[in-house]
């Protein structure tokens, strides 16, 4: 009897449990309290064609003492059962918010942990590392199976596998002395910016296969992104972008200022901060800039692939600022971490179930 007790309690949390990375709708919560019901209910009922069973089988000889008994206290139980929850469905909240967007993973050069928090406020365990996490991009489409790829201090190349969280090496970038500071993925392929690329150049590198190619000597490496089968890469003041084979070289976006981090929202609007922390989106059809926010010191930017909603990650600061990357409006913050926030915090977010 404790078996099926256990058992059944399960299936309730897997029932209840929403998916992360989804966009379930606003009726979710009552739907699924629903589906249990009938659930239970459809089990009361084929209770009955036991219980006809064993009156002709195994009838009990000694009341509360027999088979029988115990079929009946479980029968009771999931009257209980039902009791309960039809309930609980009456006391719902009508305001359990909707997880609009993908959860947010951040991370920072001085730890091995990701922050993991979902779209309406839950920070959610850490995903940990074997080494400390810099730049990451992860690659996958469904949220509890997936990988990412980040660059460790020790500017190695590594592929973190979810949900085992176990360690790879793909690759050992060969510099002098700084490291990898962006990376994407595109086609079955890493792309890397590092310093000090063999010996003294900063390069846009290709990893495959445990071997790397030089695509580009650049003037300063910077942040790394994929979207719509090209690579775009900070370059100083420019956001440049090439195709999968290093070909096709174009220049995005030219500003006044070093670019620190940017995402691209789509073909024609870039999302990006300048060196002093100054949020701006840029439209490349009508080559205008709009500054959205010059408070939030941004140091890593990144569209939420779900929503669409920009993710701003500050230095030192817990907080993620949210943008609306259509009217461009602050949505208000996200909260990661609650005690010591990395002065160097790099986002990504999980991906979307399929």
């Amino acid at each position: 009897m404790t078996m099926f007790y256990n058992g059944l309690f399960i299936v309730l949390l897997a029932v209840l449990v929403p998916s992360l990375g989804s966009q379930p709708g606003p009726d979710e919560l009552p739907d699924k309290l629903q589906d249990l019901l009938t659930e239970l209910e459809d089990a009361k009922a084929d209770f009955q064609s036991i219980f006809d069973v064993t009156n002709e089988q195994c009838p009990c000889q000694t009341a509360g003492d027999c088979f029988e008994s115990d079929l009946e206290a479980l029968n009771s139980t999931i009257c209980d059962l039902i009791n309960n929850l039809t309930a609980l469905i009456g006391d719902q909240p009508e305001d359990c918010p909707p997880l609009e967007g993908c959860a947010a993973l951040v991370s920072g050069f001085a730890s091995s942990d990701i922050a993991v928090v979902d779209p309406v406020g839950t920070i959610l365990p850490n995903i940990e590392a074997s080494n400390n996490v810099g730049p990451l991009t992860v690659v996958g489409a469904n949220n509890s199976d997936y990988s990412i790829y980040y660059i460790s201090p020790g500017n190695t190349v590594i592929q973190l596998s979810l949900p085992s969280e176990n360690d790879t090496v793909e690759f050992t970038i060969p510099t002098t002395g700084s490291i990898g500071t962006g990376i994407a993925y595109l086609d079955d392929q890493i792309f890397v910016a590092a310093n000090d690329f063999l010996p003294s150049v900063n390069s846009l590198v290709s990893i495959s296969g445990g071997s790397a190619t030089i695509l580009l000597n650049i003037s300063c490496a910077g942040t790394v992104r994929s979207y719509d089968g090209r690579v775009y890469f900070g370059n100083c003041k420019e956001i440049q972008s090439i195709n999968s084979t290093g070909d096709d070289l174009e220049t995005n976006v030219k500003f006044s200022t070093n670019i620190r981090s940017f995402d691209v929202i789509d073909q024609d609007n870039t999302v990006f901060c300048d060196e002093t922390g100054a949020l701006w989106i840029h439209n490349d059809a009508t080559a205008c800039f709009k500054l959205l926010d010059c408070s939030v010191q941004c140091r890593d930017v990144k569209v939420n692939p779900c929503s669409s909603l920009i993710y701003v990650a500050s230095s030192s600061v817990g907080d993620l600022s949210i943008f609306n990357s259509t009217s461009y409006e602050n949505e208000g913050t996200l909260t990661y971490n609650t005690t010591t926030a990395s002065a160097q915090p790099r986002l990504e977010f999980e991906p979307s179930c399929p």
